[in-house]
C-alpha cells in the first residue's frame, strides 16, 4: 500500500514538474491593436527551453471568420544577462480579411531579473489556446485585465501594437531579432569560419561597420604626401595604388569592407590636396598668362610706337 501511495507521489510531482501544461485565455481591448501577454519561461531553472504552442483551429472562434492560427514559440531568456538565451517563432497564421494575430515578441529580461518573454496578439475578444511542456502563465495586458503600459523591470514601457512588425509578417519561422550566437553561423554553407558566413547574396537597406580609425589624418601638416611621380612610379612597379589590395588578394581573400572604405577615403582625400595643390598652380598660371599678356599688349604698343617714329624720321629726309 504505502509503495502504491509513494509511487502515485512520484507520477503526481512528474506530471507537476515536467508535464505539459495547457489553457485559454482571451485578449480583449480592440481588434484592430495587438496587446502585450507575457509568457514565464518554466523551463529556465529546468535547464530547458520552453515550447509554446499558441492554437486556434476554428476560423469561426469569437466570430465568424474570425480566423485561425498555429504558431510555436520555443525559447529560453537571458535573466539579466545569462547567455543561450532566444526566442524561435515557427508562424502559421490563417489570415482572414486581413486580420493576422502575432505582431510581434520580446525577451523582457535583459535589464532585470525574470523568466518572462512578451508576445503581442490580437485583441477584440480574441481566444488563444496554449500548450506547453512547461507552466507559462500567461498574463493579458489589454488595457482591461491589465493596464498598460508594461513595465519592464528596469527598462522601458510597452505598451499595444498598432501594425506588425516586420519580422512577424510572414508565414514562416523566424528567430529572434536580438538572439546571441556563441558559435559561427553558416547560411548557404555547413562550414562557418566566422561570426557569420553568407554563402550567396546579402539584401540590406543599411549596413552599420564599427570602426577602429578613420582617414582624416591624411589632411595633417605632418602628412608625408606622396608626390604624383611616386604614385606613377608604384603603379607601374605593382600594377595597383599603394596601400589597395592587387586583384589577386581580393579574388584569394575578398575584402573588409570597414577597411577597405577607409583605405579608399585616404586616396580621396589624397586625391583631393593634389586637387587643390593644381588648383593653386592652375590660378598661379593665369595671373602670370595675364600679366604676360598685359607686357605683350605694352611691347605691341611700343613696337606701334617706334615705327611709327621710324617712319615720321624717313619721311622728313
Amino acid at each position: 500500500m504505502k509503495k502504491s501511495l509513494f509511487i502515485i507521489l512520484l507520477l503526481f510531482i512528474y506530471k507537476a514538474v515536467f508535464g505539459q501544461t495547457s489553457g485559454s485565455f482571451n485578449v480583449g481591448g480592440d481588434i484592430d491593436k495587438f496587446y502585450p501577454i507575457t509568457f514565464y519561461d518554466g523551463g529556465w531553472y529546468n535547464n530547458a527551453p520552453t515550447n509554446l504552442i499558441l492554437g486556434r483551429s476554428s476560423v469561426h472562434e469569437d466570430s465568424a471568420w474570425r480566423g485561425s492560427l498555429m504558431a510555436v514559440f520555443n525559447f529560453h531568456v537571458t535573466s539579466w544577462g545569462h547567455g543561450s538565451h532566444f526566442i524561435d517563432a515557427n508562424l502559421k497564421p490563417i489570415v482572414v480579411a486581413g486580420n493576422s494575430f502575432v505582431a510581434g515578441w520580446q525577451d523582457i529580461t535583459p535589464t532585470g531579473y525574470g523568466q518572462e518573454i512578451i508576445i503581442w496578439l490580437r485583441g477584440g475578444g480574441t481566444t488563444y489556446h496554449y500548450k506547453s511542456n512547461y507552466p507559462v502563465n500567461p498574463v493579458v495586458y489589454d488595457g482591461v485585465q491589465n493596464t498598460l503600459p508594461f513595465q519592464v523591470s528596469n527598462g522601458e514601457q510597452l505598451s499595444y501594437k498598432s501594425s506588425i512588425e516586420t519580422y512577424a509578417t510572414t508565414t514562416g519561422t523566424y528567430q529572434n531579432r536580438n538572439a546571441y550566437f556563441m558559435d559561427n553561423v553558416g547560411i548557404g554553407t555547413t562550414n562557418p569560419n566566422n561570426k557569420l558566413d553568407v554563402n550567396g547574396t546579402i539584401h540590406s537597406k543599411e549596413v552599420k561597420v564599427d570602426m577602429l580609425g578613420w582617414s582624416d589624418f591624411v589632411f595633417k601638416k605632418e602628412y608625408n604626401l606622396p608626390t604624383l611621380e611616386q604614385v606613377e612610379k608604384h603603379i607601374k612597379e605593382k600594377g595597383h595604388l599603394e596601400n589597395i589590395p592587387s586583384e589577386e588578394e581580393v579574388l584569394k581573400k575578398g575584402i573588409n569592407l570597414g577597411e577597405m572604405n577607409a583605405k579608399l577615403l585616404q586616396k580621396i582625400e589624397e586625391l583631393t590636396l593634389y586637387a587643390i595643390e593644381q588648383g593653386k598652380k592652375i590660378n598661379a598660371q593665369s595671373l602670370e598668362i595675364e600679366a604676360l599678356q598685359k607686357e605683350n599688349e605694352s611691347f605691341k604698343k611700343l613696337s606701334q610706337r617706334l615705327s611709327s617714329i621710324e617712319e615720321e624720321l624717313r619721311t622728313k629726309k
